[in-house]
């Protein structure tokens, strides 16, 4: 395995680690407190962030509504149900500022419960529940281009806090998930190691896709949860430039009709056996599409498209699926399953490692891809 690859990984699964390490108890059992109250009480939720941020909250607010029926809004759809007293509102921002920190004080002052996830400290002083993430102490931005280790950070603590806040014991139950996540993480780079060739695989389809000339399109895809990763590794990847060398050229959601041939879709299910992305294997498989598929188990059958599928072009295999059961699909098959999202937060930290390797190898710097960052203006 290539070490670069390896260091990347360690590094972002330790910074998570140290954040996790770093949070108050006392701030996330009011948190959880004022969730499982919500709920009980018919309040809803309202969330706010910015790109990765936004979807990493999404992880939170997904277990929220699938599981536990509580209605949730993103912030902009406050023109369609308005911010109400009472209600809770959730904001996920690294710097805690801008717009979402404007959108805060709104929510506070309209007699909303607030909780802000973020990286600022100043926070603290201004709301009540501030849940802070240290995630940048000493930081490598080789491995983490743009700075991931906040919004990843804060995808453990959304999905922890979703699983945990109608349990007995919630606090209990939030460190208990925290430790099955990093858990879960490192035993994932143990079984990337026998995947050399894939991840060898993968890195060359990018490469060739990030050719300046190339204007094929490349797509992630998911459904469910996996929707909220493929959007997360999109905006990433999306970063990938090097003006008038090296270009990525990304959907980050929506377009699928206009897909064409030779462009590349990159799909993701834990069991592979998710209807709709079937569906979209072979949606890209008639039009001639390339296919690179992500699943947790070899003999799903998404994996087994490669028997079909004219240009697959490989399958690799992230832990974290118990078993070879779509989420996506229970209420279809009566299925009374409660997966934690293990194979989510393992695909995003090695697809992000793996981003970190390529802009490496294709000398794509941190200051690169800041040229290709989002206009605050358009948030």
């Amino acid at each position: 395995m290539n070490d670069f690859f390896k260091n990347a990984y360690e590094y972002l699964v330790s910074r998570i680690e140290h954040s996790l390490k770093d949070i108050d108890q006392n701030i996330v059992a009011n948190c959880l407190e004022l969730l499982s109250s919500g709920g009980k009480n018919h309040k809803r939720v309202i969330v706010d962030g910015a790109g990765r941020s936004l979807q990493s909250v999404l992880l939170l607010t997904n277990e929220l509504e699938s599981e536990y029926g509580i209605r949730v809004n993103q912030v902009s759809n406050a023109n369609l149900r308005p911010l109400r007293k009472g209600d809770i509102f959730i904001v996920n921002s690294r710097s805690g500022t801008g717009k979402s920190y404007s959108n805060a004080i709104f929510a506070k002052k309209k007699g909303l419960d607030v909780v802000f996830i973020t990286g600022n400290e100043t926070l603290i002083d201004e709301f009540e529940n501030v849940i802070l993430l240290k995630s940048e102490l000493n930081r490598e931005k080789e491995y983490a281009p743009l700075g991931t280790e906040f919004e990843q950070a804060s995808a453990v603590v959304c999905s922890c806090m979703g699983y945990a806040y109608t349990e007995l014991e919630m606090l209990k139950s939030f460190n208990l998930y925290c430790d099955v996540a990093i858990e879960g993480l490192k035993s994932n780079l143990d079984k990337l190691t026998s995947q050399e060739k894939v991840l060898g695989n993968f890195i060359k389809l990018i490469n060739d896709y990030l050719e300046f000339d190339n204007n094929n399109v490349v797509y992630f895809k998911g459904v469910g949860i996996n929707e909220i990763i493929s959007r997360v590794i999109a905006i990433r990847y999306g970063h990938l430039l090097k003006e008038n060398k090296k270009n990525l050229n990304v959907v980050y959601e929506g377009h699928w009709t206009g897909r064409n041939k030779n462009d590349l879709a990159i799909v993701m299910s834990g069991s592979g056996e998710t209807d709709q992305i079937l569906k979209y294997a072979k949606q890209g498989g008639d039009v001639g599409m390339k296919l690179f598929t992500i699943t947790s188990f070899k003999e799903s059958s998404l994996a087994r498209t490669n028997k079909w599928y004219r240009n697959y072009a490989g399958n690799l295999i992230i832990e974290g699926r118990p078993e070879m059961i779509s989420y996506y699909n229970k209420s279809i098959h009566n299925l009374d399953v409660k997966f934690f999202p293990e194979f989510e937060l393992n695909t995003y930290i090695t697809l992000d490692a793996l981003l970190a390797l390529i802009a490496k190898l294709n000398d794509i710097t941190e200051e690169d891809m800041k040229k290709t960052h989002r206009d605050n203006e358009l948030e």
